[in-house]
């Protein structure tokens, strides 16, 4: 689903998110923000705190243990 609401930018180059879109991604006051500029034009992303992305993503040590179970499942298919 796309959503689109117009916003103005102020004297001072700043815009309001719209509350729902603000509750929708949990933006709060303090946030940091990416404006990112590629050929479609420019993109807002929000800049998720360290700890949010350590408790989403996979350890060293599991991805290494996934990958070693994989190696040796290889090498059993090839003998």
């Amino acid at each position: 689903m796309i959503f689109e609401k117009t916003v103005k930018v102020t004297n001072r180059g700043m815009i309001c998110i719209p509350a729902s879109l603000r509750k929708k991604y949990n933006i709060k006051d303090g946030d940091d923000l990416s404006i990112i500029e590629d050929e479609d034009g420019l993109k807002i992303i929000l800049i998720e705190d360290i700890d949010s992305i350590r408790q989403r993503s996979i350890s060293a040590k599991k991805m290494f243990d996934i990958m070693e179970k994989s190696r040796k499942e290889e090498l059993e298919l090839e003998y």
